[in-house]
């Protein structure tokens, strides 16, 4: 089944950006750390980091999590250490994005395993 992923980091007191893409087809981790994507890092992925990936996405249960988590209502507007994540998934003829912040509430416990996994992968391939 066809798999493929869209992770953003942005934001924080040093205004970082991060992307991360997969597409099982290709089998190719993209990695930027500029929003104009000049700064691009390419790898293959190995098939046994390409299976922890898929591990975070069995069954059903991320395409159901809410598409936003808001910051909390403590949250400043212009709080500059906030950083946001999107990230968007499809998995066969399924898309889902969700979106969400250092400062939500109520984010499910695997959503963060993922994010975590995702930057482990990368950062294991010394992408960032």
């Amino acid at each position: 089944m066809v798999f493929s992923f869209k992770y953003t980091e942005s934001g924080g007191l040093s205004n970082k950006y991060l992307l991360v893409s997969y597409d099982s087809e290709t089998k190719d981790i993209k990695v930027s750390t500029d929003m104009t994507g000049s700064n691009l890092a390419q790898k293959t992925l190995a098939d046994s980091d390409e299976e922890i990936l898929r591990e975070c996405f069995e069954g059903d249960r991320f395409f159901g999590f809410n598409a936003d988590y808001p910051a909390g209502k403590e949250t400043e507007k212009d709080d500059s250490s906030v950083l946001s994540f999107t990230l968007i998934v499809t998995k066969g003829s399924k898309v889902h994005t969700v979106i969400w912040t250092n400062k939500s509430t109520e984010v499910p416990d695997e959503l963060t395993q993922i994010k975590t996994k995702i930057k482990e992968i990368v950062s294991n391939k010394k992408m960032i």
